[in-house]
């Protein structure tokens, strides 16, 4: 099942995506008598009870829109939950900037918080600040967490998974704002994660795809495109740490809660490797297998 927010006629709606139509849940479910939440976090969070009755209220449906006479909105909208990102989770990826693979045994998993600002819907603007002088691309599938746990084990992970995504990790890999002194200790490392923060530096979308509908997020062909031209081609089973170990180890430092977002890391591809660079004007698209297409322009701040 494909859960989105949109709006249409002023109005912002939850939706249940099926091929190219939307159903407009709520007023399904008004029609059909029952109670059912009036947002995805709310959906994700009542786990199968709530998916089953969303279900049969879809199946009864009858009226819809094409996606084409509707504006997707960010499918979880700004709330308390978290925001989590994987670096450095793919093997080419790792070497493509410089760096060596040492093997999953002598590793850690690398993870960062990105703010809500950054999130944008697909078709919505990646607007790139004067201080970012190097703004890149990073296609991820991303995890969202159905419910709350600490200390969770690998082999109960799957059971805290109630979806997933498609995110694009945009990064600043080089910034300006510091023009009247030298380096000093920790500033490269400081560079490194404001890069991430700037505001819609996280498209995300166009959905999210429960876990249900997705039996092997463990081998899902991931591509994206800059301006028509493939830039990353590649696979998810390609991951150093999977989704499963990723939960485990974020879990003993953080509780995970209904609406945590953790996006894995992106594969081999960005620009930064090949001096490509997004700028005004580009469009950029990313797919992920069963999961859609996340397609947004770039624009100057």
């Amino acid at each position: 099942m494909n859960l989105a927010h949109f709006h249409i006629d002023g109005s912002s709606r939850v939706g249940v995506v099926i091929e190219d139509r939307i159903y407009d849940l709520s007023a399904e479910a008004r029609s059909a008598g029952v109670s059912v939440p009036d947002s995805v976090l709310g959906i994700l969070a009542g786990g199968a009870g709530t998916l089953a009755v969303v279900q049969q209220v879809i199946d009864g449906a009858g009226q819809s829109f094409a996606l084409s006479a509707v504006t997707l909105d960010p499918p979880l909208l700004p709330h308390d939950g978290k925001l989590f990102c994987l670096a450095g989770n793919y093997a080419a990826h790792i070497q493509e900037g410089g760096g060596h693979f040492a093997g999953k045994d002598k590793m850690t998993p690398h993870f960062f918080i990105k703010p809500w600002t950054t999130v944008i819907a697909t078709q919505q603007a990646i607007r790139i600040p004067a201080v970012s002088t190097f703004t890149d691309w990073e296609l991820e599938l991303a995890v969202i967490i159905g419910r709350s746990g600490r200390d969770i084990t690998v082999e109960d992970a799957a059971g805290y998974i109630a979806g997933y995504t498609i995110f694009n990790d945009i990064s600043a890999r080089e910034l300006s704002y510091r023009k009247d002194r030298e380096l000093q200790a920790g500033d490269g490392f400081f560079d490194w994660l404001v890069g991430k923060w700037p505001d819609t530096f996280g498209p995300m979308g166009p959905w999210i795809t429960t876990a249900d509908a997705v039996p092997h997020p463990d081998r899902l062909g991931m591509k994206l495109w800059l301006n028509d031209e493939l830039q990353q081609d590649a696979n998810t089973g390609q991951m150093i740490f999977s989704p499963a170990e990723v939960i485990a180890y974020i879990s003993q430092f953080v509780t995970l809660q209904p609406g945590d977002v953790i996006s894995t890391g992106t594969p081999a591809g960005v620009g930064h490797s090949k001096k490509l660079q997004l700028k005004p004007g580009d469009r950029i698209r990313g797919e992920i297998e069963g999961l859609g297409v996340l397609e947004n322009s770039v624009e100057a701040r």
